[in-house]
């Protein structure tokens, strides 16, 4: 498993036993901090490849293909 889908899927695990955030909010944090971090690797190239690969995926695909996983 890679580190995306781990902290995607801790985040959802957090959702559930949290107050008062939502699971949507959770998810959009980490795609924000995993955009920072595509910001530390050099040359725009890799930048941008790295952007590509956090935005490719919604909220709303994530959780369709979880639920599908769960079937």
């Amino acid at each position: 498993m890679n580190k995306k889908m781990a902290l995607l899927l801790l985040a959802a695990g957090a959702c559930w036993g949290s107050q008062g955030c939502t699971c949507r909010a959770w998810y959009e944090g980490l795609k924000e901090r995993q955009r920072q971090e595509c910001y530390q690797n050099p040359g725009q190239s890799e930048v941008q490849k790295c952007l590509d690969s956090v935005n490719s995926t919604t909220y709303d695909e994530y959780m369709r293909s979880r639920k599908d996983q769960n079937k």
